[in-house]
């Protein structure tokens, strides 16, 4: 899923900004915390209070 950060995350040496979209995969089914790939290649994760969905505007 495609996800869109509502604040910044510090994590080591590695800020990930408000606005950034990243890839990210849920961490266990039934939960809400996502993993990402920072630039650095620095897997980070999120909380629900922390990203929003991007949702495509693709017409089928």
């Amino acid at each position: 899923m495609r996800i869109k950060l509502t604040q910044d995350l510090v994590c080591g040496p590695d800020t990930c900004l408000i606005g950034e979209e990243y890839e990210a995969v849920l961490i266990l089914p039934r939960s809400t915390t996502v993993e990402f790939v920072a630039s650095s290649g620095r897997k980070i994760r999120a909380f629900s209070y922390e990203y929003v969905k991007v949702t495509s505007e693709t017409n089928t």
